[in-house]
């Protein structure tokens, strides 16, 4: 089996190329926010929001977001990243998101849940599709 084989297969086009795109804007977020140095400051606002070691939290989120979904893109350890990585979007939810709306743009609200919903959503489905090679 070739590493290609490993990451998608005719059988499962449609949802390897769900995985596959999920991760490489998963990615991007997070590489973005280490390229630009932002990772203190998004660890600032999680410790004055009440997190605990708040930068240690989101350097944490910006590992899940590059290495995770670098792995999750190769189909390794399936099962625990897409958990984390949904678990990181949900929490967001919770504490950021969820008093916005639901709208992240436009007339009704702003910086709201809709996408978040939908990174939750793929994450859970990549899952699904991948149950039998959960770790490897």
């Amino acid at each position: 089996m070739t590493w290609f084989d490993r990451v998608v297969s005719r059988e499962t086009a449609g949802t390897d190329l769900l995985r596959v795109v999920v991760c490489a804007i998963l990615f991007t977020h997070g590489a973005y926010r280490i390229y630009l140095g932002e990772v203190s400051g998004f660890g600032a606002l999680l410790q004055d929001s009440g997190v605990p070691a708040g930068l240690l939290v989101a350097w944490l989120v910006c590992i899940a977001e590059t290495v995770g979904t670098v792995l999750l893109a190769l189909r390794i350890l399936v099962f625990p990243i897409s958990l984390i990585l949904s678990t990181i979007y949900f929490v967001g939810v919770a504490m950021f998101n969820w008093q916005r709306g639901f709208f992240v743009v436009g007339g009704h609200a702003n910086g709201g849940w809709e996408y978040n919903a939908l990174l939750i959503t793929c994450l859970l489905v990549t899952t699904w599709a991948n149950w039998e090679r959960k770790w490897f």
